[in-house]
């Protein structure tokens, strides 16, 4: 059972729920564009027909209060409240005030997420990450939805995820804006994010008052595979080294390194000697300001063992395990265990889930009910883990991804994480099993 400040949440993103992309002033996004080009999703679909919130966001704070959570996370779509001339848009700030009084008056918390992935695409062609003027582009939004919502919330998330917005968008071009760069243009991009970061928790300090802010980066945790304390010592140490000839944009520790401890980790500064990027004076001390929380998104891990030389052996977790619809996704409840506890290890900060959530092949049956049975079971088994580690850390929350059906990115409208389906043909929403069974644990504060 968890404490009874224990704090039970949903969570969602701007792009993936909201629909109505040419609706009161909206600017297009990276996402808007990428979607138009032939292949760059598996069904060929966009965000403009996914569950079209902006529309009915009232019957979606409905479900939120039915379902009995007290923190909603949602993002705000940059390109709703700023337009292309870089002035704000107060059709597209109305609709988030709309929205954050609803919550409230229902007795939900907002949760908000500055930046889920939609930039402005006007902003990606004056260079996006790779321009610092970038910095200077999210100030000026930050302070003007900041300003905004300030009478309805305190706790904001500045970016999510920056290791999936790097490794798949710019490394590997499969998520938008669809680019393969260069290890010296990727730690500029890891340099600009941060700064970002950093800006926007100086803005929220001065506009409002005692805010409470984290980051959302994401990891795949080492799980032991038996309890030994030599692997346990090099599970964590793998997790947190800047490894320069892996996916460094895609490690923990070129993000929260530079934003707890106020540097990059030792081995950057000699590993890229040759191609670091331009620090100016000021830049860490900025990208370093103080954060009280970590929220992480926490889905599936990675089995470790020891060799007969006691090096770490990483296994292949490609085949052999049960696996969600999506190849990535694993099921490893140890995850919840051994992921946060690394975290609060090494940082010292109060940490919360702010995603973890289970796709399923959901289908509608003809009593017009979904009965999803592997997703309670992974709720089950994940919390189990989590109530755990709960005894031995400084843990806040727990957010489900996702309330809804949503655009799930390169994957389109046939990926399903959500505890309601969203029926695509009249975007009627329908209560899954795990909705009901969400709800009692959040009544009872555990499984």
């Amino acid at each position: 059972m968890f404490n009874k400040n224990f704090v039970f949440g949903c969570a969602t993103a701007s792009y993936q729920i909201e629909g109505a992309p040419n609706v009161d002033n909206k600017v297009p996004s990276i996402w808007d564009n990428f979607t138009k080009i032939k292949g760059n999703i598996d069904d060929s679909t966009d965000g403009s027909t996914c569950a079209l919130s902006y529309y009915k966001y009232k019957e979606d704070v409905k479900l939120l209060k039915e379902l009995g959570v007290s923190s909603y996370r949602f993002s705000i779509a940059w390109t709703r409240v700023i337009d292309e001339n870089n002035n704000p848009n107060e059709k597209g700030i109305q609709y988030y005030i709309s929205l954050c009084k609803e919550l409230v008056s229902n007795g939900i918390k907002p949760l908000i997420t500055l930046y889920h992935w939609d930039l402005p695409q006007w902003i990606q062609d004056k260079g996006g990450f790779l321009n610092r003027d970038i910095v200077s582009y999210f100030e000026k939004y930050v302070d003007v939805i900041t300003k905004a919502l300030s009478p309805y919330t305190n706790e904001f998330i500045t970016v999510n995820e920056p290791q999936v917005i790097l490794t798949l968008g710019h490394m590997y071009g499969v998520h938008a804006p669809g680019l393969k760069l260069s290890t010296k243009d990727l730690l500029v991009c890891v340099h600009n994010l941060l700064l970002m970061h950093g800006t926007a928790v100086k803005v929220i300090r001065k506009n409002v008052p005692s805010s409470f802010i984290g980051i959302a980066p994401c990891m795949r945790p080492l799980i032991p595979i038996t309890k030994d304390d030599l692997l346990y010592k090099k599970c964590y140490e793998a997790m947190f080294y800047l490894d320069k000839n892996g996916e460094f944009v895609n490690q923990t520790p070129i993000y929260l390194d530079p934003i707890i401890f106020g540097n990059y980790p030792k081995n950057y500064y000699e590993d890229f000697k040759d191609i670091l990027p331009d620090i100016k004076e000021g830049d860490l001390e900025l990208i370093s300001q103080k954060i009280d929380i970590i929220y992480y998104n926490f889905y599936t891990g990675t089995y470790a063992s020891l060799d007969e030389n006691n090096n770490l052996k990483i296994a292949d977790m490609s085949k052999g395990y049960k696996t969600g619809n999506v190849p990535w996704l694993q099921v490893i409840p140890s995850t919840l265990y051994y992921g946060p506890k690394y975290l609060y290890e090494r940082y010292k900060h109060p940490i919360a889930i702010s995603e973890n959530g289970y796709c399923n092949d959901d289908i509608l049956s003809k009593d017009n009910k979904v009965h999803d049975e592997e997703r309670i079971e992974y709720i089950n088994e994940y919390l189990k883990e989590l109530d755990k580690v709960s005894k031995e850390i400084d843990l806040r929350g727990y957010y489900y991804w996702s309330l809804l059906d949503n655009f799930e990115w390169n994957n389109g409208l046939s990926k399903r994480f959500g505890l309601v389906y969203i029926n695509y043909s009249n975007n009627e929403r329908i209560k899954k099993d795990s909705f009901f069974h969400y709800q009692n644990i959040i009544k009872n504060k555990g499984i």
